[in-house]
């Protein structure tokens, strides 16, 4: 009797996987109403094919609803769907896409640069038209996300060509931001009166250095090496720029309270 019972169950369970269709968002969810722990849930994604929403929204929708991290983030990493990409940091273990500000202007301080007789180099600085950014950060928890473009390279139709240039946060600047005038700033250049050269991108003595963890697929984990006090920073990136009209004139910038 005993043998019979466990063999019918074992026919009713294959026929039962068999008739499933793969996993997806509510299957998630169901296996968290049932009491199954991560381990449980996280053996059922590997063995079996999913098709997850792992959208921003999506996540944020599953987070609320008592899905783990761990749980989520190989969700992530089966997910066939494409990865948004772009700069992310964490807001409640929930990740927010950073959207860059728009250079509003740039200048030369040519005065400095002219009292030195040409020695001294003269700063371009480029600004942003607010005093502080969008994106807040808290300090707690400085935990940033790169997730790079590995698809579609050759594409840089949709704005968002660092991700498709680029291929590493290491070619990107962490650095602060200095306030005046109620807008902020960032030294992007210099230029050197005696030899008439041009230095573009950020001083080596002005970025922070941050870690890099490299999760697969095109994702790192950025963490800066140092506690950030308050203030505005930002991603510079400073890597090669794409023939055909394109130009860096945006940073992703976060503000520290």
């Amino acid at each position: 009797m005993r043998k019979t019972l466990i063999f019918s169950l074992f026919i009713l369970t294959s026929i039962f996987c068999n008739a499933q269709e793969k996993l997806n968002n509510q299957s998630i969810l169901d296996l968290i109403d049932l009491g199954f722990d991560s381990e449980v849930i996280k053996s059922k994604i590997n063995s079996e094919d999913g098709e997850f929403d792992t959208s921003i929204v999506s996540l944020k929708a599953l987070k609320e609803k008592g899905v783990p991290s761990d749980v989520l983030a190989l969700m992530i990493d089966k997910s066939k769907v494409e990865v948004e990409d772009g700069v992310f940091y964490y807001q409640n273990e929930i990740l927010v896409k950073i959207q860059p500000s728009v250079f509003s202007g740039t200048r030369t301080n040519a005065l400095g640069a002219a009292f030195s007789y040409g020695i001294a180099p003269a700063k371009m600085k480029s600004y942003v038209n607010n005093d502080t950014s969008s994106n807040k950060v808290n300090s707690n928890d400085l935990t940033f996300i790169f997730q790079f473009d590995t698809q579609n390279k050759n594409d840089l139709g949709n704005g968002n060509w660092w991700f498709k240039t680029a291929s590493s946060p290491n070619e990107f600047a962490l650095t602060q931001l200095q306030k005046k005038n109620n807008r902020r700033e960032l030294v992007t250049g210099k230029v050197r009166g005696i030899t008439a050269s041009i230095q573009m991108g950020v001083d080596t003595d002005d970025t922070i250095e941050f870690s890099i963890v490299d999760l697969g697929n095109g994702r790192y984990k950025v963490t800066p090496t140092r506690i950030l006090e308050s203030g505005e920073y930002c991603f510079f990136y400073q890597g090669t720029i794409p023939m055909g009209g394109y130009n860096n004139q945006s940073i992703f910038d976060f503000s520290i309270q």
